[in-house]
Formats: structure tokens, C-alpha cells, sequence
């Protein structure tokens, strides 16, 4: 008979956590959660297999066989990412009484662009390029399935999980709280024109969540 797991206490412990693309997440306490990228890692053995798919003669036990091969290496991906996922939730689940997380939703970040032309109907670039790789990652990350998956060991083990609302927690000094120029993407280091406090981006947010 398996026995139930019991859960470590750390009363009175809070931390914020910004999911991101560099860290799959960063922590308030300024620890990070490394990203796997299980997706990009199988990316050229999926490659192979479906080009190896496409070449074969449709109904044919070959292309079955292939099909089958895709099939697999897709489902190994979402096997790892799940492993993954429910490993660093428990241990978050095990380490805090309360965690915090931004309140995001995926589903408009990851929405392919639409296309645009100038007046002579000529297309024009739009970010899908660019925004592709950043789907890409997203999705890899997997960060909405992370989220559910916090909240329901957390109910199961009497914690709690608070979602805020993440406008500007990237603008926000997390020391002064006083507002900063915007950032761009790839600016990771928050140095905060005010107080002159040098952090990691993602940390900043992570603490201006939990605030």
C-alpha cells in the first residue's frame, strides 16, 4: 500500500516567481529554475523523421511505421516536460507555505500575427519570424501546465497560490518601487535609475510579484 506523502513545513514562507524564456522561472529569493527545452533538444530527430515520413507512399506499411516514429518522439517530448514540470512543482510545494505567480494568459502571446500589407497590397514584415521562436519557447517552456499544477498540489497539501496582476512588474524597481524606463527583451540586467540597484530582470519581477 503506497504511503501518502508528507509534506515538509516551512511556515510563513512566500515567494514570487516570474515564469520566463532564459530561466523557465525565477524565483524572489534570486534562485532560478533552469529551462530543459526538452522541444529544441529533439528538434533535428524530429526533423529527420517526419522529412523521412513525407518521402513515404501514402496508405503504405512504411509510412505507417514512420508516422509511428514522429508519433513517439512527440510523445517523449510531453512525457520529459511532464516529469519535469511535476518535480519542480513539488518542490516548490514542499519549500513554500504561500507562492505567487503573475496572472498571464498564453493563448494571446502565442497567437500567430496577422499579416500585413502596405497600400499597394505588397507584404510587409510583421514580427512572424521572429515571434515564431518565441511561440516556440513558450510553449516549450510550458509554464500554464506548471501553474496548474502548483495550484493542485497546493490545495492538496494546504497551501496557497495567489495569482497577481503582472502590469509593469518588469518597470518597477522591486527595492524603491519607483518606475523604470521600459526594457526591451533582451535586456536582462534591471538597474534602477532611481536608487541604482543592479538585479536580474527576471529576480526584479519575481520580487514585484510577491510584493
Amino acid at each position: 500500500m503506497r504511503k501518502a506523502f508528507k509534506y515538509r513545513l516551512y511556515p510563513n514562507e512566500e515567494v514570487g516567481i516570474d515564469l520566463g524564456l532564459l530561466h523557465f522561472a525565477s524565483l524572489s529569493d534570486g534562485t532560478f529554475i533552469d529551462n530543459p527545452r526538452y522541444s529544441r533538444k529533439a528538434e533535428k530527430t524530429l526533423e529527420k523523421r517526419q522529412q523521412a515520413l513525407s518521402r513515404k507512399k501514402r496508405g503504405s506499411h512504411r509510412r505507417e511505421k514512420a508516422r509511428r516514429f514522429v508519433a513517439k518522439t512527440h510523445r517523449k517530448i510531453a512525457n520529459q516536460r511532464r516529469d519535469f514540470l511535476h518535480k519542480q512543482a513539488k518542490r516548490l510545494v514542499e519549500r513554500y507555505q504561500t507562492i505567487v505567480f503573475e496572472d498571464v494568459q498564453t493563448e494571446p502571446v502565442v497567437k500567430r500575427p496577422k499579416p500585413e500589407q502596405d497600400e499597394n497590397g505588397n507584404s510587409l514584415p510583421n514580427g512572424a519570424s521572429p515571434k515564431a521562436g518565441l511561440n516556440k519557447s513558450i510553449q516549450d517552456a510550458g509554464g500554464g501546465m506548471f501553474v496548474e499544477m502548483v495550484s493542485y498540489k497546493a490545495a492538496c497539501a494546504g497551501r496557497n497560490v495567489v495569482k497577481v496582476n503582472p502590469y509593469k512588474i518588469s518597470q518597477i524597481c522591486s527595492a524603491c518601487l519607483r518606475e523604470c524606463p521600459h526594457k526591451e527583451l533582451d535586456e536582462r540586467t534591471h538597474i534602477c535609475i532611481h536608487c541604482g540597484v543592479v538585479l536580474d530582470r527576471d529576480t526584479n519581477a519575481a520580487r514585484n510579484i510577491l510584493v
